[in-house]
């Protein structure tokens, strides 16, 4: 009898734990935080995230309220691996980003999303 072993963590873990090992840290460079806060209330509209582009200060953190206003299922997930789930219409939740301290993409995880647009950036001000 053959015994199938369950791996001890699922791809995307491996994944994020790479990232994690490869950056240093989830939050990108370091960066002396401000001790304020930037929030943001992104939406969806069609296959595209209003607004696309997020300015936040050096240094402070980002706090995303993510309404899925679309027709589908989306979600929103940061490079330094912040992020939420899959939610239907009308969902919403928040996302803490962490610190900024530089330039930091976002997109949808579902399915082919993203290369349909579903992108937005978060550009670093000083």
């Amino acid at each position: 009898m053959s015994h199938l072993r369950r791996p001890a963590m699922t791809f995307a873990a491996l994944v994020g734990a790479t990232l994690l090992l490869l950056t240093g840290c989830a939050s990108g460079p370091e960066v002396d935080p401000t001790g304020d806060t930037t929030e943001v209330t992104v939406t969806v509209n069609g296959m595209r995230f209003v607004p696309d582009v997020i300015e936040v200060p050096k240094g402070n953190d980002l706090v995303v309220t993510f309404e899925n206003t679309g027709t589908e299922v989306h979600d929103l997930v940061f490079e330094n691996g912040a992020g939420g789930e899959h939610m239907a219409p009308g969902e919403s939740e928040v996302i803490d980003v962490g610190v900024i301290g530089s330039d930091l993409d976002g997109w949808c995880s579902v399915s082919n999303h993203r290369e349909m647009g579903m992108e937005l950036t978060v550009q670093v001000t000083e």
